[in-house]
Formats: C-alpha cells, sequence, structure tokens
C-alpha cells in the first residue's frame, strides 16, 4: 500500500523576499516551490515584472503581467512607501518574525537597510538573511555599484567574451541569454546557501548571513572556458573551437536540426547513418581531438550529407543509433509537445484581471517527488493585497538558544552537511554539478567510477600543461572538486554487493545516466527505500522519467534547442541562435540540488526518504519561462531583443578598440542618461526628442546604439567602463577569461580555490558564489584521482577489513588509485 503523500518539505518557512530583481523573485519562486510561505515587499509602483509582458488581454497593467503572474503565483504582497520611517519600522518587524530575509534592489538601494537588519537579527538569532547583487557586498573596495544588473554580471563573469551571435563569422557580437541567466542562476545559488544555512540552523538556533556575487555565479558554470586559461593558458574565444565536432545548426530539406557528436562510437554511427560516405573512415576524422582540428573541412561535409534528407528521417536515424540531434522548437512548438503534455508539466495558475477570473499556462515545478504532493501554486497576489500578514499571520520567532549571541555566531562550526554520506552516480557535467553544490556545503560525495568507461570528461581537456591523462582534465576537475572517487566493477556481482552496502549507509544517492538506471543497478526505489529508509534517491535524466522522450539522448545544446531557449534568442528580430555556450547542464545541478537538499533536510528530521526526479528540459523551461508566457497569453514567441531590455534603454554591449573588445553598458532611467550624455562629452542628448525619455530611447534605439558606439570605439573597455562608472553608469567591460581569473572582485571574495591536486599540483578553479559568516560552506579538496580513495572508502563506510579489500582487488571487483601521470 503506497503511503499517503506528504506536504511539500520547506511547509511553515517564512521568507520575506525584499528586493525588486528578476533574482530576487526567483530565488521566492524557488522556496515557495518547496511549500516556504514566502511574502513579497513592493512599493506603490509595484514590482518591476509586473511592468513587463507579456499582457493578458494585451492590456499593460500590475495585475496582468504573465511574467509576474508566473514568479509571484501564489506569494503574498506586503506594500510600503519605501523611505518612511514607518516602512523601515514594518520591514524590521517582519523580519523579525522571519526565518529567511532575501534582499536584493536593482538600483542598490536597501528597503531593508543593515541597522534595521541588525536589530531584527538580534530579536531573531534564527534570520537567515541572504543579499543579492551583481558584485557581492562583501570585501568591497571598488567603484562598481551596489545594485543588481544581469547584463553586468554577463560581462565581469566572462559570459559575454565566449557567447556570441553565431559560433563562428566576423560580424559576431556577444549575445546574453534571453530570461536574465546571471539572475538565475544567482536565485539558485542562494537558496542552495539558505538550505545549507537551515542545516546548520536546525544544529545550532542560529542563524547568519549569507552574500550571493552574480558575477561569481555566472564565472563558476562556464564549462572549461577558466579551466582553458587556468590549465592550458589558453583563452576562449567566442569563435574558437568546440569541445566536439560535429557539432551545430544543419539545414535539412524542411528545417533545421541541431546535431552534436560528442564520443567517438557515436560518431561512427553518425556515418553509418550517412550512408558510410567516402570521407567518414578519414583517418583525419579517427577522433574526437582530430575532428575538432578538421572541423572546416568537416562542417561542409556534414551539411551536404544533410541536406537531402526531411528533419523527420534525420532525427528517426539520429535516435535509432545514440546519436544526439533535435529540432529546434518555436515556442508554439512546446505548448503543444506531446511529451510535455504525457508528463503534464504545465501549471494553469488563476488571475483575477477586473473582476474575472481567467488562467495563465506556466511552466511547472522543475523537480518531482515521488512521495510528496506536488505544490499547488495559487494566484499572483493584488498588490499590497496582504500588507499586515507578517503581523497578524507570523508567529514571533522561538526563544534564543542558549549559546545565542554574536559570539555564538563567530564560533567555528562544522559545514552544513558535515556527516552526510553521498553515494554519487553521475557523470559529464549536469550530475557532477548538482553532487559538487553538496561537496561545497560539507557532504562526504563518493564518486562511483570503471576503469573501464570512463567519465566523458576524464577523457576531454583541457588538459594541465597540455599533457593528456584521465585526472588531468580541467573539466573533470573543475565539476568534482571535494569528492572522491573508487572505482568498482557494478558488472560484477560482488561490486553490485559494494553497491549495496555503500546504499544501505548513504544520505543520498544520485545518477545523471538514462532513466531507470538505479533499477537497472538492482535498486528499484521500492527495494532501495525497503533497504535504507532514510535515502534520498535523484536521477537527473534529460527528459524525465516517463513521456514519450525518456530515454533520449540529451545534451546541453540540445535542451536548448528543444526548450526554446536557441529559438528565442539572437540578434533583435533574429534567432534561433546556435549558441557557442549552452548552459542547461548547470541549470538541472543547481535545481537538482535544491530539490535534493531540501528532501534531505526532511529526512535527517523524520527519518523517511524520499525520491527526486530533475530533467534538464524541465529545469530550462522553468528558468526561461518567456516562450511559455508569451505563447500562452499573447499567441506569439517572445520578441527577439539581443543584449536590449524591456525597460531600459540603451541597454547593451559596445565596440572598444581591439580585436574583439566591447563594454556593456545599461541606463536604468532619465536621470542616468543625462549623466551618461555629459560624460560621453554630448550633454545635448538629453533634451534630443529622440532620447529624452525611455520610451524615445526604445523607439529609437539603433540611432543610440550608433552614437554610443562612436563614443566607445575609441576607448579600450576598462576606460569606457571607468568614465561611465564615475558619473554613476552601470557599466563593466566585457571580461575575457584571463580578466575573470584576475578580478579583485573575485580574489577578495576568495573565490578561486586553489587545492594541490596529486596529478596536475596548482591549478585555480572556480569555487562557490556565495560565502557565509558561519557556516563553511567552500570547497574542500581537489577533485580526486581515479579509484584514489577506493580503499578509504571501503573501511570508512563499510568497515572492510584490509584482507577483505585485498581479496575485492584481486578479483578486480575494485581498483585503487589508477593514473595520476600524463599518458604519454
Amino acid at each position: 500500500m503506497a503511503s499517503p503523500r506528504r506536504r511539500p518539505p520547506l511547509v511553515g518557512l517564512r521568507v520575506l523576499e525584499c528586493g525588486d530583481t528578476l533574482a530576487s523573485a526567483y530565488a521566492g519562486r524557488l522556496l515557495a516551490d518547496l511549500g516556504a510561505d514566502v511574502l513579497v515587499v513592493e512599493d506603490a509602483t509595484g514590482h518591476p515584472l509586473r511592468r513587463i509582458g507579456p499582457f493578458l488581454g494585451g492590456v499593460a497593467g500590475p495585475e496582468r503581467s504573465g511574467a509576474f503572474g508566473f514568479f509571484a503565483a501564489g506569494k503574498s504582497s506586503m506594500l510600503v512607501d519605501v523611505g518612511s520611517p514607518e516602512a523601515g519600522r514594518s520591514l524590521e518587524a517582519a523580519a523579525g518574525r522571519a526565518d529567511v530575509v532575501i534582499r536584493a534592489s536593482e538600483n542598490g538601494h536597501d528597503w531593508l537597510d543593515d541597522p534595521a537588519l541588525a536589530r531584527a537579527c538580534a530579536a531573531n538569532p534564527g534570520l537567515i538573511v541572504t543579499d543579492l547583487s551583481t558584485y557581492g557586498r562583501v570585501d568591497r573596495s571598488d567603484d562598481r555599484p551596489a545594485g543588481m544588473s544581469d547584463l553586468l554580471a554577463l560581462a565581469a563573469g566572462g559570459l559575454l567574451s565566449v557567447n556570441s551571435t553565431a559560433p563562428s563569422g566576423p560580424d559576431a557580437t556577444p549575445l546574453r541569454y534571453r530570461g536574465e541567466l546571471a539572475s538565475i542562476h544567482t536565485a539558485g545559488d542562494a537558496v542552495i546557501a539558505v538550505l545549507g544555512a537551515l542545516f546548520e540552523r536546525d544544529r545550532s538556533g542560529l542563524g547568519q548571513r549569507i552574500d550571493v556575487s552574480a558575477q561569481a555565479a555566472v564565472a563558476s558554470i562556464l564549462a572549461t572556458a577558466l579551466a582553458t586559461w587556468s590549465y592550458s593558458g589558453v583563452s576562449p574565444v567566442h569563435n574558437g573551437r568546440r569541445g566536439v565536432a560535429p557539432w551545430g545548426f544543419y539545414r535539412c530539406l524542411d528545417g533545421t536540426v541541431l546535431v552534436q557528436v560528442t564520443e567517438d562510437s557515436q560518431w561512427r554511427a553518425f556515418v553509418e547513418l550517412l550512408g558510410n560516405p567516402d570521407w567518414g573512415t578519414l583517418e583525419l576524422f579517427a577522433s574526437n581531438a582530430q575532428r575538432i582540428e578538421a572541423m572546416d573541412v568537416l562542417d561542409p561535409l556534414v551539411n551536404e550529407a544533410v541536406a537531402g534528407r526531411t528533419t523527420d528521417e534525420l532525427l528517426a536515424g539520429c535516435h535509432r543509433l545514440g546519436v544526439a540531434a533535435a529540432r529546434i522548437h518555436t515556442a508554439a512548438d512546446l505548448l503543444t509537445w506531446d511529451h510535455l503534455a504525457a508528463r503534464r508539466f504545465f501549471d494553469q495558475v488563476p488571475v483575477d484581471v477586473d473582476g474575472q477570473r481567467t488562467t495563465l499556462t506556466v511552466p511547472g515545478v522543475p523537480w518531482r517527488y515521488r512521495n510528496t504532493a506536488r505544490p499547488r501554486r495559487g494566484a499572483p497576489p493584488q498588490l499590497g493585497g496582504h500588507t499586515g500578514r507578517a503581523a497578524t499571520d507570523w508567529a514571533p520567532p522561538p526563544p534564543a538558544p542558549s549559546v545565542a549571541g554574536e559570539h555564538a555566531r563567530r564560533t567555528t562550526v562544522p559545514p552544513p552537511l558535515a556527516g552526510v554520506r553521498v553515494v554519487d552516480l553521475t557523470w559529464v557535467w549536469a550530475g557532477p554539478y548538482a553532487s559538487l553544490m553538496l561537496a561545497h556545503l560539507g557532504a562526504d560525495v563518493v564518486k562511483i567510477e570503471s576503469a573501464e568507461r570512463l567519465d566523458v570528461t576524464r577523457q576531454l581537456g583541457p588538459w594541465a600543461d597540455d599533457l593528456p591523462g584521465p585526472d588531468r582534465s580541467g573539466y573533470f576537475n573543475q565539476y568534482n572538486q571535494g569528492k572522491r572517487s573508487m572505482v568498482v566493477d557494478l558488472h560484477h556481482p560482488d561490486g553490485v554487493a559494494v553497491l549495496r552496502g555503500l546504499l544501505s549507509d548513504a544520505d543520498v544517492v544520485i545518477d545523471n545516466r538514462r532513466a531507470g538506471t538505479l533499477t537497472r543497478l538492482g535498486f528499484p526505489y521500492d527495494s532501495l527505500r525497503k533497504l535504507n529508509p532514510r535515502i534520498v534517491a535523484v536521477s537527473m535524466t534529460g527528459f524525465g522519467e516517463d513521456g514519450p522522450e525518456r530515454d533520449r539522448m540529451a545534451y546541453g545544446s540540445i535542451i536548448d534547442a528543444l526548450s526554446g531557449v536557441a529559438s528565442s534568442n539572437g540578434r533583435p528580430g533574429g534567432g534561433p541562435t546556435d549558441f557557442p555556450m549552452s548552459l542547461p547542464d548547470p541549470c538541472a545541478g543547481f535545481h537538482a540540488a535544491i530539490a535534493t537538499l531540501a528532501a534531505l533536510r526532511r529526512a535527517r528530521r523524520t527519518g523517511r526518504g524520499e525520491r527526486v526526479e530533475c530533467s534538464m528540459l524541465d529545469a530550462s523551461v522553468a528558468a526561461f519561462p518567456w516562450p511559455v508566457l508569451y505563447q500562452g497569453v499573447e499567441r506569439r514567441p517572445p520578441p527577439v531583443i539581443g543584449n536590449r531590455d524591456e525597460r531600459f534603454a540603451p541597454h547593451d554591449v559596445y565596440r572598444c578598440q581591439g580585436e574583439y573588445e566591447w563594454v556593456a553598458i545599461a541606463v536604468a532611467d532619465d536621470d542616468a542618461f543625462g549623466r551618461l550624455a555629459a560624460a560621453i562629452g554630448r550633454p545635448a542628448l538629453a533634451a534630443d526628442r529622440r532620447f529624452a525619455t525611455v520610451a524615445d530611447r526604445r523607439a529609437h534605439v539603433d540611432e543610440l546604439d550608433a552614437v554610443l558606439t562612436t563614443w566607445t570605439a575609441s576607448r579600450t573597455p576598462a576606460e569606457a567602463a571607468g568614465a561611465l562608472r564615475s558619473a554613476g553608469i552601470l557599466a563593466e567591460a566585457v571580461a575575457h577569461m584571463p580578466d575573470v581569473a584576475a578580478s579583485p572582485v573575485l580574489a577578495a571574495r576568495h573565490f578561486f580555490t586553489r587545492h594541490d591536486h596529486p596529478a596536475v599540483g596548482v591549478k585555480p578553479l572556480p569555487g562557490a558564489a556565495w560565502s557565509a559568516d558561519r557556516s563553511p560552506m567552500v570547497v574542500g579538496r581537489a577533485a580526486p584521482c581515479l579509484g584514489a580513495d577506493t580503499h578509504a572508502v571501503l573501511h570508512e563506510w563499510l568497515g572492510l577489513p584490509e584482507d577483505e579489500i585485498e581479496g575485492l582487488a584481486e578479483a578486480g571487483v575494485i581498483r585503487g588509485e589508477v593514473a595520476t601521470q600524463p599518458d604519454r
């Protein structure tokens, strides 16, 4: 008999969302989807999301915004007169009754200031405060602004230097992700850190201060970009060679498809699909490394070979032979896709418009729990509809623990997940990124590996000092920091017995292989929870554990194509875009980590585990909802606007002196534009009728961009950004990887890890995007060498004596450290 469905794991948690950014809104969205009671603070103009489309009925209005409807569904709204003493007192009182306060603002002005927050923390020692901003708030001595700008974070974090309007081409320009990628990942990092702080509070009763940098959040997810610089001294560029080949958009008879061939076995299958052309067996294309070098020769041949086929024919063949390929979905395709319909992915949110009840189609929750009821998202709140709720519905905080106080806050404590054991069956990127977040919080993450079929990223560069080897990959070593490695033959009965022993004592098991991986290993969830009732079993897949596409191969580029991200990005009015940098993997990773942490916290309190499922597709559609929102509300795809903004102008990147050098500029209001005009020596522009108001500037944005480019083109990015920042303008040089690695702002945050790796020595790599003033939530060690921890884990987790371990090794069931030296 099935156990009764439980309530979401964060029911009862009170969150004060005190911010006007998309980052704070998505952090609140994620916490609300875990059951938290989220109260949004708004001023008289309402949250900025209320002022952007799509709008129900095609008419703008604060209660008609589909954007606000999605991000605020089920939340409450508290109206304050920002800056007034009364508002300060009411916010301080609300914070004093909250469990979590999220602060973030576009202009850097805190609605709940530091003195009021300090008083709230004194009255409520369990309060967890999380600040989200472009550069972070701690250890800052530079001239950069204190607020939150997605565009500046993408520039400072390095993404704009490697992501462009085309993988190659002389007219390519830096391109952001529509949907505010920096804000989405900043929100995810914030929620992970908040959940870590909740583990600590469960132990001590004390809260803490968390600071999240959007620049760091971006720098931590750039695939191999920073590792390429750190490991091989090469700075990746927007038109550099991709890590596998062939990979790109290819034109068929009736449409365009995305194909990505990652492994050599997939290449051989693809050649077979193309009819075994003579060139398919050339030594020039024998390995992935050779195909990358010969891409200029290979790409035209592939284009010619697929040009005579229909998209259905090519995709069916790719699917049959295990080659990753996809059509480029439009927004309309998403809403009519039988796969998402079969998974009942979309939610219908009730909305009141002029007294009439209607519904808004929005992406569903980006994870699934087997034993927990799916949350029902309520209507988005009316502006100020719950202003007094914190005082009437939120109970005062419990009495402070006896150790509370400033001294207790400073006491050294273990990491939040100290003692938590994680069996890590993941590989490539999405899964390792999820388990990396658990390692950051102090979990003992043991990666189960095979000596015969290495993790793909152990076989891909960049290589330390250009010397290949399974322990020398910057790709693997970046996303497996803080973990341990053991090599076990899971095809051998004794290897399965070892895994059984590990699972019986683990708190979490996580995999990201094909749907049904645990079942194929002999551990279907029902059996697993009998073995270990408290275990949280997490599966990450491309398309979910059910639905027509459940067995389809998925890489990040495939998810970009199918989720509507590719079709909604590009030059203004253009698209779809073949992204040089595909990022659904870390997007799925942080969503899976959040769902895992919430389930784990409940399991440690109740002794009852959970089955967690997270798909790359679901996470991407949820994080970047614009195709669904526009198609559902206005029956059209979202406008493709490049780096421009729906509310501000100018808001873009502008060419500077040098080869592919740019500066990002964002102007929020008319006063700022007046300062910009003066800073570039053109004060009369502020009175020019083409540019006098934001509406005018948006209507004449091409002319405005031409004026700005004339000024920036004669300056370096640093000169342009510095001059504009001096005038109070949001501006940032588009950083290349050496710039990111040398960033004094990131250095002050101790963002880069410098652990001594046994095979490669000290090679700086990105760490966590957050800092915390109580719990150590940092990278604890370098990534493991293959099999280096096999014996230690068998001793510590299973208590096996040395002679038994030696017997397993002699039988080939386990292996110790396999290789630390480069392959020559």
